[in-house]
């Protein structure tokens, strides 16, 4: 499906009618690997209508015109919510870069939002300045090399556990991303002084004080966990779960624990009248 906002085309899926819930996809990868994360958690449930964007430069949406900063691309997202579920209150989730979104999101309009998931997101922004463990290995399965060939030594980068369930979701949801990926355009966006927005996302208002819900992984050496419990008195609805075993990549490794997560955290949202 296709959207015109901010001046572009945004490609993004759509799942279920009801509630809105905006599905904030990581850097690298496309609305794919949130459709993986996320869809098996309604197999049983209705009432929420799920939107995968693929965000500026990545997938099949055109970068931004404009300099790609964090604050454009939230600017975007907003304009993008209000072209596909206009006037509506939403749910938001988002994984990494994405959660980073949502975090804005949750500091400049929290009025509209039903409550916020926040998965795996660097809450220091400048990537030197993060407090985060080594690459370590807990496990890993006898001929994953073989199996990851290409991919090992990224995969090994980013989460202690590596199996063949591991390998399917890189083939499943990294390597089909890369054949759209404006790697130039999103280089600039990660730059320390692009992906931080104008604005603290702690400081900017009140706390937000909706459900949410906000994982981190025990073994995450992208963006770390310990800088994310800093932040726990500004989400007092907030569950806040660091998960053993884990690396960047929270869904993949657990995907029991995960579904059990976010259905919890649905539940909350739909007992306050969300759908």
């Amino acid at each position: 499906m296709r959207a015109h906002s901010d001046g572009i085309d945004v490609n993004y899926a759509q799942r279920g009618s009801g509630s809105p819930v905006v599905m904030l996809h990581g850097g690298y990868l496309d609305h794919r690997h949130m459709m993986d994360e996320m869809e098996p958690v309604f197999f049983d449930r209705s009432g929420w209508r799920r939107i995968y964007p693929d965000l500026p430069a990545h997938g099949l949406t055109p970068t931004l015109a404009r300099p790609m900063t964090f604050d454009a691309i939230l600017d975007h997202v907003i304009r993008f919510v209000d072209a596909v579920a206009p006037g509506q209150r939403f749910a938001v989730a988002g994984m990494s870069a994405g959660g980073h979104l949502a975090r804005g999101l949750a500091a400049g309009i929290p009025d509209r939002l039903l409550g916020i998931f926040i998965n795996a997101a660097p809450f220091v922004i400048d990537y030197g300045h993060r407090d985060r463990p080594q690459p370590s290995t807990i496990f890993e399965q006898d001929g994953f090399s073989e199996l990851a060939a290409e991919g090992t030594d990224f995969l090994r980068n980013l989460q202690p556990v590596r199996d063949a369930a591991l390998v399917d979701w890189y083939r499943a949801c990294f390597v089909p991303a890369q054949a759209n990926f404006d790697a130039a355009a999103a280089n600039e966006s990660w730059e320390p002084e692009n992906y931080a927005f104008s604005f603290d996302p702690d400081t900017a208002g009140a706390p937000f004080a909706a459900p949410s819900l906000i994982l981190a992984g025990r073994q995450d050496s992208i963006a770390g966990y310990r800088d994310v419990w800093k932040s726990i008195e500004h989400f007092p609805r907030a569950t806040f779960a660091t998960l053993d075993g884990c690396g960047h990549l929270i869904a993949p490794a657990k995907r029991d624990l995960f579904r059990s997560l976010v259905a919890d955290w649905l539940d909350r949202m739909e007992r306050e009248g969300a759908v």
